[in-house]
């Protein structure tokens, strides 16, 4: 009935728009960078104003820029905030706050930073402030899973109210990257001092200087955003409002974009054919830089013993997942680094599939008759239940008894941070397109549980290499270290590397200005609607 109503009044609101449209109004269109937003106006491209509808599958479990690294968060507070350094749509660091940036030596960065900012709390941006967030991320006592992002950054030193200079520990050219990531957000200094004075924190009083400012967060459901009428950009946000709501169901979001209840939302891949054909629906794809994976727990028996993960990743058909759980819209992984990342290899051997083998490591290992254990999938997403599913049967010949939990994402990331889980099918995207940023996290000892290495993985010769990694200049002995770490991870198996999709939006009732970068992330900023 629902859906019924919504056609309805979009037939009855289409024949009012044509009615309106022969009644002789000649007003002329606005400019095309008018940053007018009167939601009577209208213009070629569709009408200024509205409410837009992004429909997720689960909510932030934090709106702190500095919080957990997870996408909900990033998606939501994006909207929020700036950084000094933004992806354009060829994955390219572009100027934001920082107008200019110059790389003085090997280990200094200078930046010359934007004027007349003003954060949501009317307060100046400045290079202080860029000062303060940065400290704040690095700051031990503070534990941000994201320091990793930042952490090559030894010395900053404000050098007049809009210049920066950054210092770093060794050569680190993807550092203009690091600083578009969602971790360099800028927040108003205010709002920090707030939360240490036992006021709100940051995650309640999520004070940016982006195109949207919070007006509501109802835990679980909806976030509800308004345009932020002093913004600095040329144009200010077209729509009035906007709410990221909540609906773990992937085929009731796929029901509210096709009614036009929803303006734009994430597809599964098992959806994209479908969703493809439908009327006024439009698709956004992205080649992305996202590796999924079946995960083990390597603080737990039996997946301390290699040979037991080598044995599961021979079991698991990775053709089986492409072809039929995601509909052919991936490719297999070789290893952990997407092949548009910066980093990859196409020269690995990787683990074929082979049961035979499998069972006979398997045995080996002293588990002839296979064990018991579970499998968790976050709620809100079809196809890592379908996958978790698919590898339950694939390792039933194996006798290895597989029971699958469905878990809320904020709940899932906290307890796989904390390590209660066996095995996981999540995924790891490689923000800034680089292998820093692909392998240290998941990998490093140092990032064992909410920064990204959940598999609780510790190999000195993998810190070593990363580690060197980081600092060499030389671009080829930087790829070689790179193409080492992947295969050293491809045989000691961490993780099942499953397959490769890309970032796939379906969007109804947008005019034009949809953006999403090569993380998936998408922007509102520019969004018009029908």
């Amino acid at each position: 009935m629902k859906a019924r109503k919504n056609i309805f009044l979009m037939l009855l609101l289409s024949m009012v728009l044509v009615l309106a449209a022969c009644s002789g109004n000649t007003s002329a269109p606005k400019d095309e960078d008018d940053s007018s937003t009167d939601g009577e106006t209208t213009t070629d491209e569709g009408q200024a104003g509205g409410h837009l509808v992004f429909v997720t599958g689960a909510d932030a479990p934090t709106l702190d820029p500095h919080g957990t690294n997870d996408t909900a968060t990033t998606n939501a507070t994006s909207q929020l905030f700036d950084r000094l350094l933004e992806f354009n749509a060829e994955g390219v660091p572009s100027p934001s706050l920082a107008t200019e940036y110059t790389r003085v030596d090997d280990l200094t960065w200078n930046f010359k930073l934007r004027e007349g900012v003003k954060f949501h709390d009317g307060t100046d941006f400045n290079a202080e402030a860029v000062k303060i967030n940065f400290e704040r991320v690095l700051d031990e006592e503070f534990a941000s899973p994201r320091a990793f992002v930042l952490n090559m950054i030894t010395e900053i030193t404000v050098n007049g109210p809009y210049d920066i200079t950054l210092k770093t520990e060794f050569p680190f050219a993807p550092l203009p990257s690091h600083l578009a990531h969602n971790a360099g957000s800028i927040i108003s200094p205010a709002a920090i001092q707030a939360e240490k004075d036992g006021g709100k924190t940051v995650s309640e009083n999520p004070v940016g200087t982006g195109p949207f400012k919070l007006d509501e967060w109802n835990t679980g459901a909806e976030i509800k955003f308004s345009r932020f009428d002093d913004y600095w950009g040329e144009k200010k946000a077209s729509v009035d409002t906007m709410s990221f709501v909540v609906v773990p169901e992937q085929a009731t979001r796929v029901a509210m974009v096709e009614t036009g209840e929803a303006h734009a939302m994430l597809l599964g891949p098992s959806d994209v054919s479908r969703v493809e054909a439908m009327a006024g629906v439009e698709l956004d794809r992205v080649k992305s830089t996202r590796m999924d994976y079946l995960g083990f727990n390597l603080n737990k028996k039996p997946f301390d013993n290699k040979l037991v993960r080598q044995a599961i990743s021979m079991a698991v058909n990775k053709d089986d997942i492409v072809n039929g759980v995601l509909d052919g819209q991936g490719i297999a992984a070789i290893g952990p680094l997407a092949p548009t990342v910066y980093g990859y290899s196409e020269d690995l051997t990787p683990i074929a599939y082979d049961v035979d083998k499998a069972k006979e490591l398997l045995a080996e290992a002293g588990f002839a008759d296979g064990f018991k254990t579970t499998l968790w999938a976050n709620e809100g997403s079809k196809e890592r239940s379908d996958i978790a599913e698919l590898i339950q049967a694939q390792l039933a010949p194996l006798g290895i008894e597989v029971e699958i939990q469905i878990i809320e994402w904020g709940a899932f990331l906290e307890k796989t941070a904390a390590g209660e889980h066996d095995m996981i099918v999540l995924g790891w995207t490689t923000v800034t397109g680089d292998a820093d940023y692909g392998l240290y996290a998941p990998y490093h000892s140092s990032a064992h549980g909410s920064a990204g290495n959940r598999s609780f993985y510790t190999n000195p010769k993998v810190d070593e290499l990363l580690d060197s990694a980081r600092k060499e200049a030389d671009d080829a002995k930087r790829l070689a270290m790179y193409k080492e770490v992947s295969q050293i991870l491809i045989d000691d198996a961490p993780q099942v590397f499953l397959q490769h999709q890309d970032f796939v939006h379906a969007t109804n009732g947008i005019a034009s200005g949809f953006f999403s970068n090569f993380s998936g992330t998408p922007f509102f900023k520019d969004v018009v609607l029908k």
